[in-house]
């Protein structure tokens, strides 16, 4: 890609790329930097956020049926549910990770949960899933 004195001595003519190319030039070179700045004031991205909250959706090959839960620690979460350790779950196994929801905000993330667990949420979470109950249904 050419510097910026080279797109500026086409846009002046003074080069042998065509102007409206440099221009095009111009243009991608000062919104790469305007980019730059913008990510350079950027300290953190929630992807290294300390507040980690997640509500999730597990189904039951044995019974057919959801666990829906929420948890600050996703993985380890699982862990003790494929281990039988959570009493919910423990006799409805084995259990598949359908569906799960980041959250940086603990009290969002309660809410989600407990909205997935109303009729409405289920009914709603039955739809937004459809395809994959379908597909677990035939498993």
């Amino acid at each position: 890609m050419p510097d910026i004195s080279t797109a500026s001595n086409a846009a002046s003519g003074t080069s042998d790329v065509p102007s409206h190319l440099a221009k095009s030039v111009c243009k991608v070179i000062a919104f790469d930097a305007t980019l730059k700045n913008i990510f350079s004031k950027m300290t953190e991205t929630s992807d290294v956020s300390n507040n980690k909250y997640y509500a999730y959706i597990l189904y039951s090959l044995k019974d057919k049926g959801f666990y829906i839960g929420f948890t600050a620690n996703l993985k380890q979460r699982l862990i003790k549910h494929a281990k039988g350790e959570v009493t919910a779950t423990k006799f409805r196994r084995p259990l598949k990770l359908i569906h799960y929801e980041y959250f940086t905000n603990k009290e969002d993330a309660m809410a989600r949960e407990e909205y997935l667990k109303s009729g409405y949420g289920r009914k709603n979470l039955k739809e937004m899933l459809k395809r994959t109950i379908v597909d677990l249904e035939e498993f």
